[in-house]
């Protein structure tokens, strides 16, 4: 059952959608991934269901950083939107927060990659923290050897 439909766009609105989201909570993903592609932690809500884009799908381009995942931006202005599993995007997708056109309300859920977390920042809060080995093992995948 979904929850409360969000709009969103990119910076400039080329590439707009809609996505129900279950809750109203966020993650924020400490990954090396996901820093170097955010410019920083890469705050983001779970969609329920997939993300539905409803203008600007032709500048929408998804670039598959890993095995399992795939991160979608606008090719026009370079807006980080959504990551999701490659091979199941039904699943889960992960939406930019800020992609959203009103956030405000969404309370943080929890840290997730914290064991990636460099030592130059740190969120003052107690929420739950998720290492790379628990957060993939939600999605049945095996942490690559490093």
């Amino acid at each position: 059952m979904a929850g409360t439909t969000h709009t969103g766009r990119c910076l400039f609105g080329t590439v707009q959608f809609s996505a129900d989201t279950p809750s109203e909570t966020f993650s924020v993903c400490h990954c090396g991934m996901c820093r170097r592609w955010s410019a920083g932690p890469f705050m983001s809500v779970h969609g329920d269901g997939p993300v539905r884009i409803t203008q600007g799908g032709e500048s929408l381009t998804w670039f598959r950083g890993s095995e399992w995942a795939e991160r979608g931006f606008c090719n026009k202005c370079g807006t980080s939107l959504f990551c999701r599993l490659a091979n199941q995007p039904e699943l889960f997708t992960a939406i930019a927060i800020d992609a959203l056109d009103d956030a405000d309300g969404f309370a943080l859920k929890r840290h997730i990659y914290v064991d990636a977390q460099p030592d130059r920042y740190a969120f003052a809060d107690d929420q739950p923290r998720v290492t790379e080995k628990e957060r993939l093992a939600e999605f049945g995948v095996t942490p690559p050897d490093k």
